[in-house]
């Protein structure tokens, strides 16, 4: 073996071991007692750790491990560095001289007589102590130990601001308009009266208003106001008395549904379920080891290792005191258990220490012989500690030998000039079916930054098996990369690949491994071991908290061996104000740029945008692009460039979230760039913060630090708000289930763990156990035989639920800390029809006045994906809200709480469009009236029915537009539900992104959307009301471009979530499908146009129908369930038996048919063919046949020959860039000369045109006397428009319907405006019809 001479310098001074850091010792940087770090004085302490950590270690002391090294002082003297090392007191052994074959360069390095240290030593100085460290054996977890305590520390329990143990609602902005002169009816429950008190209250009011006028009115002291706070019944939540009462999200659900506000008055000295932390746990130690579910056992390996290590010592002290070479056999033997212990592991300097004692004879030893075996036993021992070292600063323990390393001195990074350059000295481990199967093996490594390779790769190859000892093979390959340290980037990695080949075969990749070049500002140094992956590779950049699944002393174990020169410090080039200035840029670069950056993903742009967008930085600002689009072209991260991004990054200014979402995914590793998007995240609210939670914890992935400014971001606003804790909680627990970054994700839980403090912390526990208890319970409903799940599994399992409950435990639901249950309904649990078999739960609210809670677990199905898209939706939701956009939008919560398993959140009183469908029968998806007849059903009043329309109206169209932009498939009528109020929403979200399930070679979703000619009917009042359709259009469009403007914000939830584990949604071709609905280079006029095309696209299409009623022949099975009823009604039968045409005439045609039973479909696809409709019709008489009677109706509809109201059309214009856009909207009271419905289009043509060279006409309405188009006709090269007209001419089968010349002025463009038509043409520009 080579080995390599160390130099051996003075301690490193405490303060060294991190930047800005006080002098202070281990334990009151951990809050440890000194006893549990096994010291004994001040005077003599030292960290249980190396002080030179990162990445490696030093070479061995003389002083040994724990005491147990001979006190060299009396007989050993000072061995000054080459390097400048302020002498620190400490004096240390020279090196042991090696063996002859060695140079000489590394012989004669001890200038003292070691026998006599040995010999004079006392019984327990051979001796090697095990202490404990519960915040961790290696640096990485005890940084994070210590950044949590001062943390903790920042915010007492006594902070009664930050640590109020209650949950708060949440207040989300929305614009004021939506508040104004609406009113809610608050019930509220006193300690003064016993029964509740009704009070109309508006939704701009405060609640500390509120709160002081129900004090008035018990005629209550003031002074009590200030310590009251109001509640909600139906959870425990509590409202925030500085802000308006329609602020809450939770006061915004009880107006949308109509409802009145149940509400409990409290003083807050009689506050109950507090969670609050207490003066223990500010007083308790940061020992997150315990905190982590590790799946390393340390107990068992602590209790053999001291076995062997006291076996160790005796084995020497008996050799010393009989000086008998027969004794260094089961002293070696001892030794090698103590290696087989350490996972086989070894040093040179253990390995010739053993050497040099082997050779000792077995016989009794003179004083020659036996100054030459306590040489010998001097060098075992400090291998031995040093050994020890390198495994506990690579390991993850709660136990570590006691360390006393001198340390390396610090130079500066910036200087080392050095290549890089590393030594593969091992490979322990290895598998015996390898070693006889394979011939060869291969190591390569490369070096990246951001997953884009540095410098070429290396390879070393044929390593040949045969050299194999045991498990193990000596590899001593040398790794040299043609780059020199100071130019790399503080966040390179090293990738490190293990194959294996045949001869005359290709290799075969075996393991992996990832290692980041700097740590904790530091350079990796000394020997490292790496646990090697046998995961699939990750084509994602590589980071330190994938390599943090290496700290496992499992599996194949690569030992590696760096420079240790120094300890290489980096430090970051600071920005240079003034440096960069900005220049204005052209007309044309600014479009360019500006039209590059409505890609907003890194991922979409070129190489050559990235490029020019860098080369053109000095005219880039946020005004025309944005920082992670301007970053992604900087072609180097090495020191010499950064001091301008960084200065580029310090004078930018982030306006919105997605921007700084953008900079925290994996294409940004400078650790600087992403502390620029934590310190945006540092001041939105916490609502928002608690909104972007899932897409933080990916980020993650990327960050460089356990303590690193996002990890301490979030467990900061953890501290202080109950909300994003435990929602934090449950996305870590959810995220351990990718294994590659379960070790990292497991230490910031546990983090997350210390600070909720002990009440919340049983209350997290208690949730994972109820959790637990509803997956095993869902789960064997689920695998259980279908026709015995009801009877036998779920009656026996079910009881298990209760049992949960027993002895007054109550727990808050993971979907919603604020909801506060005390037991389960056993009599309305049950399990849903479906293919996974979901559970169905009702829970007891604990406050007797409020609702009980249902939910559903699900076992078998990823619920990721649909917390993704719901997380969306209620984002479309918020910023439509601020924008002033109600579109009164029904979301519920869901939760993946591990693998296929997770729960979802019950709406009350919601049912499927499926089971209405089918209360009227099979034929009931092919109606037209089934909507309008439901809600007739559930709202009696005119006014309750027309508030269920707009209610449906606005949901709709919120909901096409959010899943036509996420391609959600999968939309039968399952799946879209309905509540009586008219709110519509959508469910179950496994098929996104345009990935529609197929029937044969046939897509079951063939539609950009659900909207059918069943909503439009009920809309419109079959047909009467035609302008609500124009209204619903227009919702549709209005909500399009407000997302679309905030098309940057969708696409970044996204891209963060690529790999969250979902099926799909996992690569840029699902982000690039998400773009393309967003047309992010369309105008406003352009969008709305494409949209309205994609709602006629759906209207029209008889195929959704037919899916529907496919679905619902194969969900039926005898019995049909029925949707809720109203108990105040009872509803006939009104199965059709019978249905006679006696007449109809239209178009010319006179029909006289007869329908029996079996022909009802025949009849309804006929009215859907011939379009019958009370407009076309001048006499139809039906005569239907009911089940209990016949009645007759006789329907007289008479073509109605005027229409109110004058007609007219709606244009939005605009002039720019030499082009006139006319975006022609709809049309109203549109008829023809003898009253009947037109088949309409537009013309439209610029005058003067003699040649008609400007005439355009949009497509056919047919058949409709308020047609929508939403189409954009565009003249371009047009310079001027004075003096110009545009002659719009309505149009029916080429007959002139009316006319309007509209002059193209100023004040006429950039905005809707409607137009009268007139019904003959003008005879010049100044007749009536001319509209200036």
């Amino acid at each position: 073996m080579i080995h390599r001479d160390k130099k051996t310098t003075a301690f490193l001074q405490q303060d060294d071991l991190g930047a800005g850091q006080d002098s202070v010792s281990p334990e009151e940087k951990w809050d440890l007692p000194r006893s549990t770090l096994g010291l004994s004085s001040p005077e003599t302490s030292s960290p249980p750790w190396p002080q030179d950590w990162e990445g490696g270690t030093s070479k061995p002391s003389t002083q040994g491990v724990g005491g147990g090294v001979p006190n060299p002082n009396p007989y050993l003297r000072h061995r000054t560095s080459e390097t400048d090392v302020p002498d620190s007191g400490v004096a240390f052994l020279p090196p042991v001289p090696l063996r002859s074959r060695v140079s000489t360069i590394n012989q004669n390095r001890f200038s003292c007589d070691l026998a006599v240290t040995a010999r004079n030593s006392h019984l327990d100085t051979w001796n090697v102590e095990l202490i404990d460290t519960p915040h961790g054996s290696t640096k990485p977890l005890s940084s994070l130990c210590m950044s949590t305590s001062k943390l903790l520390s920042r915010y007492p329990h006594t902070d009664q601001m930050c640590n109020t143990g209650v949950v708060w609602g949440r207040v989300l902005p929305i614009h004021l308009s939506l508040l104004q002169d609406v009113k809610i009816t608050v019930n509220v429950s006193t300690p003064w009266v016993p029964h509740l008190l009704p009070i109309p209250t508006s939704l701009n009011t405060t609640v500390q208003s509120l709160i002081d006028q129900v004090l008035l009115l018990l005629d209550q002291t003031a002074p009590s106001a200030g310590h009251c706070l109001l509640k909600l019944c139906d959870s425990d939540e509590y409202l925030r008395n500085q802000e308006m009462l329609g602020l809450h999200e939770s006061i915004q659900t009880y107006h949308q549904f109509s409802l009145e506000v149940p509400l409990r008055l409290l003083h807050t000295t009689v506050l109950q379920n507090l969670l609050a932390r207490d003066a223990e746990d500010s007083r308790a130690p940061c020992h997150l080891y315990k905190l982590i579910d590790s799946p390393v056992v340390s107990n068992p390996l602590r209790l053999s290792l001291q076995v062997k290590l006291r076996s160790y010592t005796n084995r020497v002290n008996i050799l010393i005191r009989t000086q008998c070479g027969t004794n260094v056999d089961p002293l070696v033997d001892e030794v090698h258990g103590i290696v087989s212990l350490l996972c086989g592991i070894t040093t040179a300097n253990l390995e010739e220490a053993i050497g040099r004692l082997l050779r000792i004879k077995p016989t009794a030893l003179d004083n020659l012989e036996m100054y030459e075996c306590e040489t010998a036993l001097v060098m075992l021992h400090q291998a031995l500690g040093n050994l020890l070292n390198v495994f506990f600063d690579n390991f993850s323990y709660d136990f570590r030998s006691l360390n006393v390393s001198p340390s390396l001195p610090v130079r500066d990074a910036n200087q080392n000039y050095d290549i890089l350059q590393l030594n593969i000295a091992a490979l322990y481990g290895l598998q015996h079916n390898w070693l006889n199967s394979f011939d060869y093996f291969s190591i390569s490594c490369s070096l990246t930054f951001g997953g884009k390779n540095i410098c070429e790769k290396g390879l070393s190859e044929n390593i040949s098996t045969a050299l194999s000892l045991g498990n193990k093979i000596q590899c001593n390959r040398m790794m040299v990369f043609p780059v020199l340290i100071w130019q790399l980037p503080y966040e390179s990695m090293l990738s490190i690949t293990l194959q294996a080949s045949k001869q005359g075969k290709s290799p075969e990749m075996l393991r992996w491994a990832v290692l980041p070049l700097y740590r904790n500002k530091t350079l990796v140094s000394g020997t490292v071991l790496v646990s090697m992956s046998m995961l699939e590779e990750l084509s994602d950049p590589p980071s330190p908290a994938l390599s943090d699944s290496h700290s496992q002393a499992t599996g194949i174990i690569m030992q590696l061996e760096f420079p240790e020169t120094a300890r290489w410090r980096y430090d970051r080039p600071i920005s240079l104000p003034g440096s960069v200035l900005f220049s204005p840029p052209f007309d044309e670069l600014r479009r360019k740029i500006s039209e590059m950056s409505q890609k907003h993903c890194v991922c979409f742009l070129s190489e050559n945008e990235k490029a020019l967008l860098w080369s053109k930085r000095h005219s880039c600002d946020e005004n025309i692009t944005v920082l992670h689009l301007l970053l992604s072209g900087a072609p180097h991260w090495g020191p010499e460039e950064l001091a301008e991004i960084y200065t580029i990054v310090e004078n930018w200014t982030l306006h919105h979230p997605e921007e700084a979402l953008f900079l925290l995914s994996n294409s940004f590793h400078d650790q600087a760039v992403r502390t620029k998007a934590v310190q945006h995240f540092q001041q939105i609210t916490d609502e928002d913060l608690e909104e972007f939670l899932p897409q933080l914890v990916q980020a993650l992935k990327s960050e460089w630090e356990l303590d690193g400014p996002l990890v301490m971001l979030l467990l900061e606003r953890s501290l202080k708000n109950i909300r994003i804790a435990q929602q934090l909680l449950w996305l870590l627990v959810d995220s351990q289930n990718d294994a590659h970054y379960r070790s990292w994700f497991s230490k910031v839980q546990a983090a997350l763990s210390y600070c909720c403090g002990k009440a919340l912390r049983q209350e997290l526990e208690r949730q994972v156990c109820l959790v637990n208890l509803l997956t095993q319970v869902a789960e064997s409903v689920r695998t259980a035989d279908k026709n015995q799940r009801k009877q036998n599994v779920l009656t026996r399992e079910k009881r298990k639920i209760e049992g949960f409950f027993t002895n007054g435990v109550s727990c808050r639901l993971p979907l919603d800390p604020a909801v506060l249950v005390k037991g389960v309904k056993m009599d309305v649990c049950k399990f849903y029809n479906s293919n996974t078999a979901p559970l169905g739960v009702t829970f007891v609210n604990m406050d007797p006045l409020g609702r009980d809670i249902s939910v559903i677990c699900k076992t078998g199905d990823n619920l990721r994906q649909d917390m993704l898209v719901l997380q969306i939706v209620r984002v479309m939701d918020r910023v439509w809200l601020r924008e002033g956009l109600d579109m009164r939008m029904v979301t519920y919560r869901c939760l993946s709480t591990g693998p296929d398993q997770g729960l979802v959140e019950v709406v009350p009183e919601a049912v499927t469009l499926g089971k209405i469908q089918q209360e009227w029968g099979l034929g009931g998806t092919l109606r037209e009236d089934t909507l309008e007849k439901w809600f007739h059903m559930w709202n009696k009043t005119e006014e309750d029915y027309e508030g269920a329309v707009i209610n449906f109206l606005h949901s709709c169209a919120g909901w096409c537009v959010a899943t036509f932009i996420l391609g959600i498939c999968d939309r039968h009528n399952d799946n879209i539900m309905l509540k009586p109020r008219g709110h519509v929403f959508h469910i179950d979200f496994g098929k996104i992104m345009g990935n529609a399930q197929k029937f044969a070679s046939i897509k079951r979703d063939r539609t950009p959307f659900i909207f059918t000619s069943e909503m439009l009917h009920f809309i419109t009042g079959g047909g009467q009301n035609p302008v609500r359709f124009q209204r619903f259009v227009e919702l549709c469009c209005e909500a399009y471009n407000s997302i679309r403007r905030r098309s940057a914000l969708v696409l970044s939830l996204l891209q963060l979530m690529l790999g969250a584990g979902m099926p799909e949604m996992k690569d840029i071709q699902d982000l690039q499908y998400v773009q393309k609905n967003l047309r992010p280079l369309d105008s406003e006029m352009e969008a709305t146009s494409y949209f309205t095309k994609k709602i006629k696209e759906s209207m029209d299409s008889f195929p959704v129908k037919l899916n529907f009623l496919f679905h619902n022949l194969g969900q039926s099975s005898g019995k049909k369930p029925a949707p809720p009823v109203p108990a105040q009604s009872s509803s006939p039968n009104t199965n059709i038996q019978e249905a006679v045409i006696h007449s109809y005439s239209g178009k010319g045609k006179n029909v006289v048919s007869h329908y029996g039973p079996g022909s009802l479909i025949l009849l309804i696809l006929f009215s859907i063919e011939w379009k019958i409709t009370g407009l076309e019709l001048c006499h139809f008489l039906i005569s239907i046949e009911l089940s209990n009677s016949m009645l007759c109706y006789h329907l007289h509809l008479l073509t109605l020959l005027f229409l109110d109201g004058e007609p007219q059309i709606q244009l939005y214009m605009s002039h720019s860039d030499n082009k006139l856009s006319v975006l022609v909207k709809h049309l109203k009271n549109i008829r023809l000369a003898n009253g009947s419905c037109p088949d309409a289009y537009v013309v439209t043509k610029l005058c003067p045109d003699p040649q008609n060279k400007t005439k355009r006409k949009t497509k056919v309405v047919r058949n409709n006397h308020n047609p929508t188009f939403n189409e954009l006709i565009e003249y371009k090269d047009l310079c001027s428009l004075q003096g110009c007209v545009l002659e719009v001419t309505v149009k029916s089968r080429k007959t002139f319907v009316a006319v309007a010349l509209v002059k193209l002025e100023p004040k006429n463009m950039d905005k809707e405006e409607w137009f009268h038509l007139g019904v003959q043409w003008p005879r010049s520009y100044s007749s009536k019809y001319f509209i200036a």
